[in-house]
């Protein structure tokens, strides 16, 4: 479903790319506003929809990942230097950096010496919700664009919300679900540590994250609240500790099906 939101802020990045004086872009607003997606069309115009040439002199960073100064400085770094081998002078590199606000301060001031290297050839795009956690001499250097909750209906609702509504009555996805909560509760599944990754195997194929495996644990009504809550509590707080999607999955898996003795009291101490 389209909507038609943000238009003053699309007419301003039009604005730029017809007058080819498109500058740093620091875009900033809750989750759930349509960062991604307003940058995502903007790169798209810049390139022209050609994806030969996006993947070539677009690189996109998530900031969350444990990017240090050493990424800074060689990655980074090694992609805004190789030259554009192109006739049209109006064409730039560009790099894409999410959550830029979680990069350590060193990491930020070797970020800042790199824009201020490679302006005359490559544009920084920052996606984050509280631009305010970043370095002044940044923020100094960037066109600042807030990206406010659109507004829908009269309401101002954040778009994950909004999508979720329209996706909970698609009949594909309800069957999907279905499926897997069908084969969480099979026992054949957690025999041994074996059987629960062969599982783990074919749900992850199957397209299944951790996340759909976590919702359906907290909408499950016949399980002890307080139990509940103590998995749930503690699957967010190990999350972003996990790289491998898989591993994760087995965690929550091995945890709540197969180690249903564990001390619940004390697992947030594990």
């Amino acid at each position: 479903m389209s909507l038609d939101i943000h238009k003053k802020i699309k007419e301003k990045l039009t604005f730029f790319i017809n007058q080819h004086k498109i500058p740093h872009i620091i875009f900033h607003g809750p989750s759930g506003s349509g960062k991604r997606t307003i940058l995502n069309t903007f790169i798209n115009d810049i390139y022209e929809n050609d994806k030969p040439k996006m993947n070539q002199y677009v690189m996109y960073v998530n900031c969350a990942h444990s990017k240090g100064i050493r990424f800074i400085r060689d990655e980074l770094k090694f992609f805004a230097k190789t030259n554009i081998h192109n006739k049209n002078n109006n064409l730039f590199k560009s790099i894409v950096l999410f959550n830029a606000d979680k990069l350590t301060m060193d990491a930020q001031s070797a970020l800042r010496r790199c824009i201020e290297q490679f302006s005359h050839t490559t544009r920084f795009f920052i996606l984050v919700e509280n631009e305010n956690r970043l370095l002044k001499p940044i923020l100094s250097r960037f066109c600042n664009i807030h990206i406010p909750l659109p507004s829908i209906n009269n309401n101002k609702q954040s778009l994950h919300t909004f999508n979720k509504k329209i996706l909970i009555n698609n009949e594909y996805l309800l069957k999907h679900k279905l499926w897997l909560k069908r084969n969480l509760i099979k026992k054949a599944n957690y025999k041994d540590i074996t059987s629960c990754n062969a599982f783990v195997e074919k749900i992850y194929e199957k397209g299944y994250n951790g996340i759909d495996i976590i919702d359906i644990i907290d909408n499950e009504k016949t399980i002890n609240k307080k139990n509940k809550y103590l998995y749930l509590i503690y699957f967010d707080k190990i999350r972003s500790e996990y790289r491998n999607e898989k591993l994760f999955m087995f965690v929550i898996l091995n945890l709540f099906f197969m180690r249903k003795n564990l001390n619940l009291e004390n697992i947030l101490e594990m």
